[in-house]
């Protein structure tokens, strides 16, 4: 089997995307894997200081290995690309995506007629949000399919709020006595009605400082919306959310199983960076699990999904 080769290239728009090309060779037109990571600012690899994954590379060279071109770049204001992390909103996540399509559908060796969109968590809504902008044959959505950030959040804070139920002490007193569904839900509203009413790039809530227009442009979607537009796209979709996914439902999927063009799967002990999990799945403890996890493989089951889906 010949070696991946990768090329980093810059991408311009109105900002510059520092991005990878990769393929196996030059010789025919190949179709095209879009690489659309999550939220954060990891590198186009999945890397950031004290946390070297390389998540991000593996799924490439899933990609790569099945014949594809694959793209995966860094988000506008972080590592290589230019542009301001704190002024970027969801609409600019999505134009950055059509910037990368364009610019790939111009390389001799890829087929612009045959383009695939694969996100991972946030990016599994940009890829949803980009069916409606471009012609993609099939789109790929890990460990995000069908949830708005709010609901994303909402469930996050629901198990943290369940790992509490049944502890003992002064801070499970405190957080049984302070945190409570109707408080949750509050803070959420207000968030995001705060971002929606923030006049700067930025506004202050809860000792944290915010991006406005990337959560202003987030509340604007619900639920209902990303299936209403999986239920219109007219390509393939493949959505996988692990059952022990810690940041993504996976009974979400339920909501489009049944139409004809989308293939669900929830697999067991799958957490959200796809690798078998090996504890008790703690929300409390998940950034540990990512580390300890960090050189685990992705999880086979996925992996074997994935390529039986792009060999359809």
């Amino acid at each position: 089997m010949s070696e991946i080769i990768e090329e980093n290239v810059k991408i311009e728009n109105d900002i510059t995307l520092g991005a990878t090309v990769a393929y196996k060779d030059k010789s025919k037109k190949r179709p095209l894997v879009l690489l659309i990571m999550g939220t954060g600012k990891l590198d186009r690899d999945g890397n950031q200081l004290g946390f070297k994954s390389n998540f991000y590379k593996s799924l490439s060279d899933i990609f790569v290995n099945l014949g594809y071109v694959c793209v995966r770049y860094d988000k506008r204001g972080t590592h290589e690309s230019s542009g301001s992390f704190k002024k970027t909103g969801l609409s600019d996540l999505v134009n950055d995506c059509k910037s990368v399509i364009e610019y790939a559908k111009k390389l001799d060796f890829v087929d612009e007629n045959r383009i695939i969109a694969c996100g991972h968590s946030e990016g599994s809504m940009i890829a949803t949000l980009l069916t409606k902008q471009e012609k993609l044959e099939k789109i790929i959505l890990l460990a995000g399919a069908c949830m708005c950030l709010k609901s994303a959040m909402w469930y996050q804070n629901m198990l943290v709020l369940k790992q509490f139920e049944n502890k003992k002490g002064f801070l499970s007193w405190y957080l049984k006595k302070f945190l409570s569904k109707e408080k949750i839900e509050k803070q959420l509203n207000d968030m995001f009605l705060k971002a929606n009413n923030a006049k700067g790039d930025t506004f202050f809530f809860r000792g944290a400082i915010l991006p406005a227009k990337w959560l202003k442009e987030h509340g604007e979607l619900t639920d209902e919306d990303f299936v209403k537009m999986l239920k219109e796209y007219d390509g393939k979709v493949l959505a996988i959310t692990g059952k022990a996914d810690l940041q993504a439902d996976y009974t979400c999927l339920d909501k489009v199983a049944e139409f004809e063009h989308v293939l669900t799967f929830a697999p067991e002990k799958v957490n959200h960076m796809l690798k078998e999990i090996d504890d008790d799945n703690n929300i409390l403890k998940v950034k540990k699990q990512y580390k300890r996890l960090v050189n685990q493989p992705i999880e086979s089951s996925v992996k074997n999904k994935i390529e039986e889906f792009l060999k359809e």
